[in-house]
């Protein structure tokens, strides 16, 4: 039985398994991962649309249900308010891996 982080799904939306740790304590091991992940960079863009995707269905949901129930309209605007926290995590990740000197 695999775990849900070995999942499909999992990494269909979430790309921590694509990159290295930077944090290491040496050098030569820290440059390496560095470089590993700015190779990685470019994967960013398709999670991004991903993301986007889902949040604006989450958005679309939320108008659409606005009508007739404001408990579920709450929880889709709520689901849209996090996707774009994911959105702005994702961006901000994308352009620092694009600066020359990290």
């Amino acid at each position: 039985m695999t775990s849900f982080q070995d999942s499909v799904l999992f990494r269909y939306f979430f790309f921590h398994w694509l990159f290295r740790d930077a944090s290491v304590k040496e050098l030569y091991q820290r440059s390496a991962a560095i470089a590993h992940n700015k190779a990685n960079r470019h994967h960013l863009l398709a999670y991004l649309r991903r993301w986007i995707a889902l949040t604006l269905m989450m958005y679309f949901a939320g108008i659409m249900l606005e009508q007739f129930n404001t408990l579920a309209c709450v929880f889709f605007y709520t689901a849209a308010a996090l996707c774009t926290c994911t959105i702005a995590k994702i961006t901000v990740a994308w352009i620092f891996l694009g600066k020359h000197q990290l």
